[in-house]
């Protein structure tokens, strides 16, 4: 059987690095763009370049000519509102229609939650774009620009929004590693919104989903998400408690620009795509605190 062709961006990313295990599983050769020095192995080919260099890139699509592409490659954290998302919002673009012009089939690319804007009720996916910051302004006019390309091309198209995710972080702006951080140190973490709901998906979840919609033929958007309501207040606590540092955590209810709730509808995921996500918060947290 003939290996199938991917070329990932973003792949040692805090997602993408967990999804190369599912793409092998699958039977995807992989061909993963990065910055480092990470070295080959069975199945995977690391291949040191820049995303924003467009010549580059087109040489290298018309070396490997993948029949798949996975784009995860974005900075976000703490960036809502930079200019490098304008940078990677054409990067972006110019990635797609070289795919396409060496023979591209099937390519599914990240969105985020933060697209539909400011509401509510359950996010689902026939919703109207809305998006609230640069960052999710510039995953829109991707997610509008490369569909358009795709369906005229007749390539196969599918947007990904990611919900709340957490993994094995090391940024400590994100809520997860700052509170991991904080109470391993023994040292008092201030929680001030805990009472924002959102819907907490592990990195390992989130890596499978992708590559069960990127092996599928559905097309569209297809939020990644569990579809449940949890708190902030309860998500900490339950990092706090797996390490028996609850009394480290101290709560200060105050007013948020943040939306108040942010949960998705997991039905296209679960029916459609045919992925469930796997772990429990409890389950994700045991094993990130574990590696």
């Amino acid at each position: 059987m003939q290996p199938k062709k991917v070329f990932l961006t973003g792949g040692t990313g805090l997602i993408g690095k967990e999804t190369i295990p599912f793409l092998l599983n699958q039977g995807f050769e992989i061909y993963a763009l990065t910055i480092g020095n990470e070295t080959d192995h069975d199945g995977i080919k690391y291949i040191k370049a820049n995303l924003f260099d467009k010549n580059e890139i087109d040489k290298i699509m018309s070396e490997i000519r993948p029949e798949y592409l996975l784009h995860y490659a974005w900075l976000s954290t703490g960036l809502f509102n930079d200019n490098s998302n304008f940078d990677f919002l054409t990067s972006s673009i110019d990635l797609l229609k070289s795919f396409v012009k060496y023979g591209g089939k099937r390519v599914v690319m990240a969105g985020t939650y933060a697209e539909y804007g400011y509401h509510n009720e359950t996010l689902t996916e026939d919703m109207p774009a809305e998006p609230i910051n640069i960052y999710s302004q510039c995953k829109d006019f991707v997610h509008q620009i490369a569909q358009a390309y795709c369906q005229n091309n007749n390539v196969s198209f599918g947007w990904a929004r990611i919900f709340s995710a957490f993994g094995k972080e090391t940024d400590p702006r994100r809520l997860t590693s700052d509170v991991i951080n904080h109470l391993r140190a023994d040292e008092p973490v201030t929680i001030r919104s805990g009472s924002l709901v959102r819907d907490y998906i592990y990195t390992k979840d989130i890596a499978a989903a992708f590559v069960a919609f990127l092996d599928s033929q559905v097309e569209g958007t297809v939020n990644i998400c569990t579809g449940k309501d949890t708190s902030i207040h309860d998500y900490v606590m339950k990092i706090a408690h797996a390490m028996g540092k609850e009394h480290l955590v101290i709560f200060q209810e105050q007013a948020s620009p943040q939306q108040k709730r942010v949960v998705g509808d997991s039905r296209r995921l679960n029916q459609e795509v045919g992925f469930t996500p796997k772990y429990s918060i409890e389950a994700a947290i045991k094993e990130i605190l574990d590696a």
